[in-house]
């Protein structure tokens, strides 16, 4: 199994929507899915609440429970773990990323989300975990969206994911119903989007990396002598 988590310091980034639409585009794919929801606003849960499907599943979990419900899905054969997370909770962030095997940090291109994104960053490399930013809310063709993806790559050297999710009226009115923009409107600019995304995270997640439980054991071994 697989656990991707989308983490931001900065309220209103886009996490949950991103994750709950990588899910339902993982979902699609073949994977079998799990949206574990540790943010107390439970937003993804609340979504959840609202689907006539009753998969992908999602876990509101306060995060001190996150290893074991980690534990729950790979017994119970899930293949992708997707984690949304609160804003502003660092200790909780933290142990979120040791958990991942790829930290997803949404980036709005805006002063205020270039201003925050380095909280994110501190996260993840003190986590050792391999993380990436996913640039979100895009305006159509704002220069703006070139301006941020330079200052991200050049400022903190992570990958920023080559599809970028524009801010569409489509995103909002899919979570309205209950549903993704791959089951709203399935050839719609939106779910080309999400789906470009979703192959781009697959791939990061499944080019020979070993998971992060793997690294942190491997670690304490390490030191341990």
């Amino acid at each position: 199994m697989k656990t991707i988590a989308f983490l931001s310091q900065k309220g209103g980034s886009g996490k949950t929507t991103l994750a709950v639409h990588i899910a339902v585009a993982a979902q699609e794919d073949g994977e079998r899915v799990v949206i574990v929801d540790t943010d107390l606003q439970k937003s993804a849960a609340t979504w959840s609440e609202s689907r006539a499907s009753a998969t992908p599943a999602v876990a509101p979990v306060a995060t001190a429970a996150l290893d074991d419900v980690i534990a729950a899905a790979r017994h119970d054969a899930i293949t992708l773990c997707v984690i949304d997370t609160a804003p502003h909770a660092a200790p909780d962030a933290a142990r979120v990323a040791r958990a991942a095997d790829l930290v997803l940090i949404p980036c709005r291109p805006t002063a205020f989300d270039l201003a925050a994104a380095g909280s994110a960053v501190d996260i993840v490399r003190a986590a050792e975990a391999p993380g990436a930013f996913i640039l979100s809310a895009c305006p159509l063709r704002a220069p703006e969206i070139v301006e941020t993806r330079a200052v991200l790559t050049t400022r903190y050297g992570l990958p920023v994911a080559p599809a970028e999710i524009s801010d569409r009226r489509a995103f909002a009115r899919a979570i309205a119903t209950g549903r993704a923009v791959t089951e709203f409107d399935s050839r719609g600019k939106a779910a080309e989007e999400i789906r470009a995304l979703w192959r781009w995270i697959k791939e990061q997640i499944t080019d020979g990396r070993k998971d992060n439980r793997s690294r942190r054991i491997h670690a304490e071994e390490t030191a341990a002598g």
